[in-house]
């Protein structure tokens, strides 16, 4: 009986997910998006300078032979730091300070950049809106219970026959058609497009941007200060595009997508090994050998391997429905 009503759920459950309205089914709605994103901001009128108010001289004396205040300058003016050490301590705190995060309208900037990139690189869209629809459905569903569902997110189909997937900065996430055509069943693509929903709500790309020596110096990343060097912005957005498409992130930020992914479309109520399984089969196909993942992520053993150690926690992950039928009435409609 509690095997019965288990069914019952998970079928109610993938019917709300096929019915539900998708927040991005036009691909015209995503080129809106990634014009938007990709505008430069308007100048702003620069604000007055605030009048300076004239400091006693001992205070402007102790500030400027002694590096600032703050602690660090008390320190210095106490004598408690020698100068050496007032130096490694004053370039931490420009380090600290390079290390603020990302904000969200300077990530969509970014990703939005990305994304048009993605799009001139590898086929632009594939012209299947029912697909398109298809794919939205599913995304949207594990969106709503990553860890960061509070942001728009938007699905689109690459026209390549390599089996692709991205995520950009801001909810940016691509399949090629040549990747759908190697899924199985929905389960499966849940599991791939919930991977690359984890890099965007991890913020796997803005980490390892947060990083780069093009922020050495800046207190923080903001469209204004995009706006005063456009050449940083250039600079930021080929370095995160040799990340993306030629390095790869970090072996364990592919871990951590894996991971997190698996989790995600087991929330939505898919069966959690679906991922594995088509990792597993990735690596075996021929066709992998031109895609992205060859090059820019860790082999499809050790991404299976890493999977299948901690599978064990999910309990009678067998009556999580793969739904093979529905994926392949939507490839063929």
């Amino acid at each position: 009986m509690k095997t019965k009503s288990i069914f019952i759920i998970l079928f109610l459950l993938g019917a709300f997910i096929w019915v539900m309205p998708s927040y991005s089914l036009n691909f015209g709605n995503i080129l809106k998006e990634v014009e938007k994103s990709t505008k430069p901001p308007e100048k702003s009128q620069p604000k007055p300078e605030p009048e300076k108010t004239q400091q006693p001289q001992q205070t402007q004396q102790t500030t400027n032979q002694n590096g600032g205040g703050g602690l660090i300058g008390l320190g210095n003016s106490l004598g408690i730091f020698d100068k050496k050490t007032s130096k490694l301590l004053n370039q931490g705190v420009n380090t600290l300070k390079a290390l603020q995060p990302i904000g969200y309208e300077e990530e969509k900037a970014i990703g939005g950049r990305l994304a048009a990139e993605v799009f001139n690189r590898y086929g632009g869209a594939y012209n299947d809106p029912n697909l398109l629809e298809y794919v939205n459905l599913v995304g949207q569903a594990v969106a709503d219970v990553s860890s960061r569902p509070d942001i728009d997110y938007h699905f689109a189909i690459l026209n390549t026959e390599y089996p692709n997937a991205f995520a950009t900065p801001g909810g940016y996430v691509f399949v090629s058609i040549g990747l759908l055509k190697m899924i199985d069943n929905e389960a499966q693509l849940a599991g791939v497009l919930a991977h690359e929903v984890a890099h965007i709500a991890r913020k796997h790309a803005l980490q390892t941007l947060e990083r780069s020596r093009s922020l050495q110096g800046i207190s923080s990343l903001t469209l204004t200060v995009m706006d005063k060097d456009p050449g940083l912005f250039d600079k930021l957005i080929d370095e995160v595009s040799n990340v993306l498409f030629t390095k790869g992130l970090d072996k364990n930020l592919e871990f951590e997508a894996d991971k997190y992914g698996r989790e995600f479309a087991y929330r939505t109520g898919y069966y959690p090994g679906a991922l594995g399984r088509f990792i597993q089969k990735l690596g075996a196909s021929k066709k992998n050998q031109g895609s992205i993942f060859s090059s820019t992520h860790p082999t499809s053993g050790e991404r299976y391997r890493l999977l299948n150690r901690s599978s064990s926690r999910y309990k009678k992950a067998s009556l999580y429905p793969i739904l093979g039928n529905r994926f392949k009435v939507a490839m063929k409609r």
